[in-house]
């Protein structure tokens, strides 16, 4: 599937022509450049403390390779699948139990998830009906839509709660849990003000992302508004987690071009944003992820559990 994901990537740049977009870059303002790196590792740092505000026992400076690590692995899985991975990094890094981090990675997604769809509205509101896209769109809404009822299903129904334990558990880091796990699972319960606190940041977290892509833009001489944009980067990744690509990667890239052109952008300068874009985000986060994981196994004995 990572193959497929690069030879999209690949036909992109092929059909921009890859002298058009190197063009374009050696052309483009770098300082604006730097700017939407600040504001993609600012993104990271929300991420971290998005996080942090559901936890107890760890500091932000020891959860934050932790979390850039967690993103990296779901980034090369499909629908971002391996986000469980980060309770069992906190086990061994931290000795905080599973069941416990696991209900605040669960809140932390749904409060992407919930995010993710209010700007998505926003985004899809401008597409035709008849628009293929559009169907793709609410179709990933939906998607969505369905996991958020799974997961509070999850949360609040011990009986549910069981039958998925006994599906994830199948998963190769999941297969040494103990019998009990969904016991102790149903004894964590986060504060509702920790919850609202965490749905808040990951709300600004997402809108700052509409940031980064108008800096992107900006850096190629073309200004949308930041809010628009961040439906854009919104719509994008729904559509991209649902294709099942890893880290949507490939897909993302197709759908934001085609939602940037149909803002007016011309089709060569959108793709060069978008790859931008994408650089300062996902391949950036990639970058910091695999530092992370040399940091923490030289700490810990993590090599294995991978």
């Amino acid at each position: 599937m990572l193959g497929i994901s690069v030879s999209i990537l690949l036909a992109i740049v092929m059909y921009a022509n890859p002298v058009v977009l190197v063009s374009l870059i050696i052309k483009s303002n770098y300082s604006l450049i730097i700017i939407g790196f600040g504001v993609a590792f600012l993104t990271m740092l929300l991420g971290a403390l998005k996080w942090k505000v559901l936890l107890d026992g760890i500091s932000f400076l020891e959860l934050f390779p932790v979390q850039m690590l967690g993103y990296t692995l779901s980034n090369f899985t499909p629908g971002k699948a391996a986000e469980p991975a980060k309770a069992v990094l906190l086990k061994i890094s931290k000795g905080i139990p599973i069941s416990s981090s696991l209900t605040s990675i669960i809140w932390e997604r749904l409060s992407d998830i919930f995010s993710l769809l209010i700007f998505s509205i926003i985004a899809i509101s401008s597409l035709s009906v008849t628009s293929n896209f559009f169907f793709a769109g609410a179709a990933s809404m939906v998607i969505f839509g369905g996991i958020i009822v799974v997961s509070f299903l999850v949360l609040y129904s011990k009986k549910f709660g069981m039958k998925i334990f006994k599906f994830v558990k199948k998963l190769p880091l999941l297969k040494r849990l103990p019998e009990n796990f969904m016991d102790l699972f149903y004894k964590v319960r986060i504060k509702k003000r920790r919850i609202v606190k965490c749905f808040a940041i990951a709300l600004i977290t997402w809108f700052l992302e509409g940031f980064i892509l108008y800096f992107a833009l900006s850096a190629f001489g073309v200004s949308l508004n930041p809010l628009i944009l961040a439906g854009i980067v919104a719509l994008s990744v729904v559509i991209g987690i649902a294709s099942s690509l890893p880290g949507g990667l490939g897909t993302t890239e197709v759908v934001m071009t085609f939602l940037l052109g149909l803002n007016g952008v011309e089709s060569s300068i959108a793709i060069a944003a978008t790859i931008m874009f994408r650089f300062m985000t996902i391949w950036f986060v990639n970058l910091l992820g695999g530092l992370s994981f040399f940091y923490l196994s030289k700490k810990f004995d993590i090599k294995n559990i991978f």
